[in-house]
């Protein structure tokens, strides 16, 4: 797996399916005896007009791609996690390849570009 394969990966698996999932559980809450808070927010979300709910599905989708691409900058090392400011040296790999070589295009380049 290169770079670009991974991100198309992250794009599906991760961002996809957090909006997704995020949209259903508003919809229909999940389980027997789903968690209170859930269930207002679902109430809430229901009786929205469906241009109302566009927007709320674009927030969610807008707010899961911020997320993952702040994760992504983290692990290129241009977004720093330490107190001092300081660059971080993460390295992600799979197999023997190193995924955010920082040799080649960042894997936030490449996420805002899927």
């Amino acid at each position: 797996m290169n770079n670009s394969e991974f991100i198309t990966v992250i794009e599906d698996v991760v961002s996809t399916s957090a909006i997704e999932d995020t949209i259903n559980n508003l919809k229909s809450p999940p389980g027997r005896k789903a968690d209170e808070n859930l269930v207002k927010q679902s109430a809430w979300f229901n009786s929205l007009s469906d241009s109302d709910k566009d927007m709320v599905k674009s927030i969610i989708s807008d707010a899961v791609n911020e997320s993952a691409f702040g994760f992504l900058c983290v692990l290129d090392g241009v977004r720093s996690i330490s107190e001092s400011g300081s660059t971080n040296n993460l390295k992600l790999t799979h197999g023997n390849t190193l995924l955010n070589d920082p040799e080649k295009e960042y894997l936030h380049d490449l996420y805002k570009n899927v």
